[in-house]
């Protein structure tokens, strides 16, 4: 099929589409899903005056790839001091923590729907002289029309199983599109295969960008509040979760709790506004909890803590003595290498999907355990709370260190392999 007629046909239909897309954005303001700041910015009015000087535009799907765009722009501000930068995103959580991590010289703009008439007013409003997308965002027009206006690179970039299989029937979009990119750097072996056998030129692969990730930061003067509330007692952390885990976690704080094991469970919500959903279930399950947002310090008298406050998560993995990783149980799993730089033990679910390198690799090097059930979980916790396994418990601490710190020259080749696009 011919490339042009492609493109024109998709940015035709899209633009019948766009009264359904503007519904759609009324709904999710509705959910609490966007607001009317996002809304307009959406559609492509920005709100916020360019920065002068040569502009480094880096595209962020969610709170994971925002991480490494705030890694990558400390980097590249301290090698490139002229250039400013813009950041994208697509959901209000990623927005939140850029906005209180964006240095000076950065803005923050929500991504514009993928409707030609939209993107063309975001990129003459902003103008970036290089643009950066991570890992899997590859949006049709927002991609051919700015490869048009700039250069384009695809860092840290992955496929899982399920997009590969789908592309692979659809070879010819995918090279289309991803042909648009200078440059495609890609996260592992198993992705550099992917894009290879599907036709991308000259991938290489540089490991993974969350691994260059800066330690999350922990406000110390609330740590040391929390601290001294619980003294030695053993803190276990299910962190970024949904419904599907929070269904195996409350589980495990049921049955704890009839045993009467001395530790004390805290739920950090992935999305913070269905702390009511989840206090209803734990009122269902006759637990106890307080919620951060209401009282700052949980009760010890309590079952559990729910935290619904947005950047916290390094606080609570610096209290953690055990680790869950959200989203293993239904969703491709968030990120396991955050935890590691804590001096914890990581535990996972059944589907690390999306980030099933690293899940393979830490589980080889004993650096995280994966269970497969809630019942699994409940056994695999109370083994490491279990004094007389103290031993075994060092051992993943330690090798989860050993993990990110062997791992930290990732990022010097990505910015070596970037800056031969900046002048």
């Amino acid at each position: 099929m011919n490339k042009h007629f492609t493109i024109v046909f998709y940015n035709a239909i899209n633009l019948l589409l766009l009264p359904l897309y503007i519904l759609l954005l009324f709904v999710r303001i509705i959910k609490a899903k966007d607001n009317w700041i996002s809304f307009k910015q959406r559609l492509g009015f920005a709100g916020k005056h360019r920065l002068e000087g040569k502009l480094l535009w880096i595209h962020a799907a969610s709170v994971g790839e925002s991480m490494i765009a705030i890694t990558l722009i400390r980097a590249l501000s301290a090698l490139y001091p002229k250039y400013n930068f813009l950041v994208t995103t697509g959901t209000l959580s990623s927005a939140q923590i850029l906005e209180k991590s964006l240095p000076s010289n950065a803005s923050h703009q929500f991504t514009p729907i993928d409707n030609f008439f939209v993107v063309r007013k975001f990129l003459n409003h902003w103008k970036p002289d290089l643009g950066i997308f991570i890992e899997s965002e590859l949006w049709p027009c927002l991609i051919t029309q700015s490869a048009s206006k700039c250069n384009m690179i695809l860092v840290n970039a992955r496929l899982s199983d399920k997009s590969y299989k789908r592309w692979k029937s659809h070879q010819w979009l995918f090279k289309l599109i991803i042909d648009n990119f200078k440059k495609v750097i890609v996260q592992s072996k198993t992705d550099l295969y992917k894009y290879q056998q599907l036709g991308c030129s000259d991938p290489i692969n540089f490991g993974n960008l969350k691994f260059a990730n800066k330690e999350l930061e922990v406000d110390q003067q609330t740590f040391l509040s929390f601290k001294n509330l619980f003294g030695n007692k053993k803190i276990f952390v299910a962190a970024s979760t949904h419904k599907e885990d929070e269904d195996v976690t409350l589980q495990v704080i049921t049955k704890f709790k009839q045993t009467k094991i001395d530790y004390f469970p805290i739920i950090v919500l992935r999305h913070p506004e269905r702390r009511d959903e989840l206090a209803a279930r734990c009122n269902t399950l006759g637990l106890k909890f307080s919620i951060r947002s209401n009282q700052p310090l949980p009760s010890l008298d309590d079952d559990l803590f729910i935290v619904d406050s947005f950047g916290e998560l390094g606080l609570f993995y610096s209290l953690a003595f055990i680790v869950f990783v959200g989203g293993s149980f239904k969703r491709g799993g968030h990120n396991l290498v955050e935890p590691a730089y804590f001096d914890n033990i990581i535990l996972l679910g059944p589907d690390m999907s999306n980030f099933q390198n690293i899940a393979d690799e830490m589980i080889e090097k004993q650096a995280a355990f994966q269970v497969q059930t809630g019942n699994d979980l409940v056994l695999k916790i109370k083994f490491f709370l279990n004094t007389n396994n103290m031993k075994e418990s060092a051992k993943y601490r330690k090798n989860a260190l050993e993990f990110v710190s062997d791992r930290k020259k990732t990022l010097n080749n990505y910015l070596k392999e970037i800056g031969r696009f900046l002048q």
